[in-house]
């Protein structure tokens, strides 16, 4: 879509002008989403939402970026959840690959929301919190990535856990097996990450109308496959921590790095037929552990999640064990 400013609007808040000339259906929190995405330019550069348009400017805005059409509801559905904690605030739960997170466009059911909402309608009715936006979720975790997330109950906890979010405080840690052997034992990918300049459902590193992104990694193991007389297939264990937590970060930092997340075949090398001849049917990424502050009793919590079977499989158990890393979700 590609818009004019007109005089009469000039000095208006980008965000402003744009929520009076889109579709209905986008919303403020949605424009000004894309608009730190890199899905609009003014006169041929990304912004800012409070950036005040002039007279004359050209305005280009992505049209699939703001193709928004939510039912009005999201219903529970009896889809099965594995629960690693859970009392009065705080939900936790291992997501299986292959869930979606939230209700989107091709996904408005069957989703981990409407997982939660079932969960938490089987409260009896005296315990019954009031239902909180996308069920309280805190944040999310891409369809086929794994692992844990967490899920506020009540006001209180949403807003004390979206804090920790901000503050950077509300750890994350994964595991992640990517392609060849990564060089460094540890290090910090420090490189901004936005909306892909052409493919606008993908993200891309961006030095320029990015945002800051930071993530952290340790070399695990370095491994190897490989039998009847094939090449032997080089791959890393890493240990990844988030500092930021942007759309596709890790997935996009190790693509950078030229060490892909093995099964990803938006950011590696390989289509999704080559990665399934090697039995990898997904990118290879698990949220393993996370750590916060309970929001009422104030004390850590750690959390851990198991290694799902296809993860374990190209890892070994005696890895694992050597690792220290559980079969198991513990508390």
């Amino acid at each position: 879509m590609r818009l004019v400013v007109g005089l009469r609007e000039a000095g208006v808040r980008l965000d402003r002008y744009l929520l009076r000339h889109l579709p209905p259906r986008a919303s403020r929190a949605a424009i000004q989403r894309g608009i730190r995405e890199g899905a609009v330019t003014v006169s041929g550069r990304p912004s800012k939402s409070h950036y005040q348009v002039k007279g004359g400017e050209v305005i280009v805005v992505s049209d699939e970026a703001f193709r928004i059409s939510r039912p009005p509801h999201a219903v529970p559905e009896p889809i099965p959840l594995e629960v690693v904690y859970e009392d009065e605030l705080v939900l936790v739960v291992n997501k299986p690959p292959g869930l979606v997170t939230h209700p989107a466009p091709g996904h408005w059911t069957g989703t981990l929301v409407n997982a939660v909402l079932w969960h938490l309608r089987q409260a009896p009715a005296s315990n019954r919190k009031p239902e909180l936006p996308r069920a309280g979720i805190v944040h999310r975790l891409d369809k086929d990535t794994s692992g844990l997330l967490v899920v506020a109950k009540t006001e209180e906890a949403l807003r004390s856990l979206s804090a920790q979010l901000k503050a950077r405080t509300l750890i994350r840690q994964y595991v992640a097996l990517v392609a060849g052997w990564l060089g460094p034992e540890e290090g910090t990918i420090q490189a901004a990450v936005g909306r892909h300049l052409r493919h606008r459902k993908q993200m891309a590193v961006r030095y320029l109308g990015g945002r800051e992104a930071i993530t952290h990694f340790r070399v695990l193991r370095r491994l190897r496959t490989g039998a009847g007389g094939q090449t032997p297939f080089r791959y890393s264990l890493l240990e990844v921590r988030l500092k930021t937590g942007r759309t596709h970060q890790i997935r996009v930092h190790c693509s950078h790095l030229g060490h892909p997340v093995l099964g990803d075949s938006t950011y590696g090398h390989h289509p999704p037929g080559a990665w399934r001849e090697l039995g990898i049917e997904r990118q290879l990424l698990h949220a393993y552990r996370l750590e916060f502050l309970h929001p009422s009793r104030r004390r850590p919590l750690e959390l851990s999640a198991a290694l799902p079977e296809d993860m374990r499989r190209l890892i070994g158990d005696d890895v694992l064990k050597s690792l220290g890393m559980s079969s198991r979700s513990s508390a």
